[in-house]
């Protein structure tokens, strides 16, 4: 016969109350697959908040306004870009593998984190001006960095002396949109990395 303590005892409730932090990441992800569906110019606390299976007013009370919540959203989308062009075309490695390793990045990309690539690419077409200043100053950054990798490849004699450093890089980056969407439209790997190989060739001399 089980005591009244043997009763009592029982395996132990599990805690499903998330700590602040944690709370914040989940429904920062909610809020990714909540604009990667409705675009930045649709999505609401609303969407997050069906998401995550929690209330409209715990929504708010991390991103209070809608303003928040979208430079929250668009902030994740910039340590993203930035970050994984920095580790792709800041460091040694010969100009043509700095270059495809940005691009394929992008591919992998829309395959590991469909919704921020997503993002992305809806926040490009948003020229309004709440979140259109905003991009243009990432992108800035991205080309700033592409410039550099370009000026690298002229400097060793990889690409034309005459090549317009600032046009190449718009075009490179303007390449990475079309990588994604190619991923997205279903495009196999064979084709996105010939794809890929002939935007880098068409940079260099001669296409080495």
């Amino acid at each position: 016969m089980k005591s009244k303590a043997g009763k009592r005892q029982g395996h132990p409730k599990i805690r499903t109350r998330l700590l602040p932090e944690e709370r914040r990441a989940q429904l920062l992800a909610c809020a990714l697959a909540a604009f990667a569906e409705h675009g930045v110019a649709r999505a609401t606390h609303s969407h997050v908040a069906e998401r995550a299976g929690v209330s409209v007013s715990a929504v708010h009370s991390y991103f209070r306004t809608r303003e928040d919540l979208v430079a929250a959203v668009l902030g994740e989308v910039e340590t993203f870009l930035i970050e994984v062009a920095t580790m792709s075309l800041l460091r040694k490695a010969p100009v043509p593998d700095l270059l495809t390793a940005l691009a394929a990045r992008f591919a992998d990309t829309a395959v590991e984190r469909p919704d921020l690539i997503k993002v992305w690419l809806d926040w490009s077409t948003g020229v309004r001006a709440d979140v259109w200043p905003h991009y243009l100053d990432v992108l800035e950054q991205l080309h700033d960095m592409a410039q550099k990798v370009f000026a690298r490849g002229k400097r060793e004699g990889l690409m034309p002396q005459g090549l317009n450093i600032r046009a190449a890089a718009r075009l490179y980056i303007g390449g990475g949109h079309t990588v994604a969407l190619m991923q997205f439209a279903g495009a196999g790997r064979r084709e996105l990395d010939t794809f890929i190989d002939q935007l880098v060739r068409g940079f260099l001399i001669d296409g080495l």
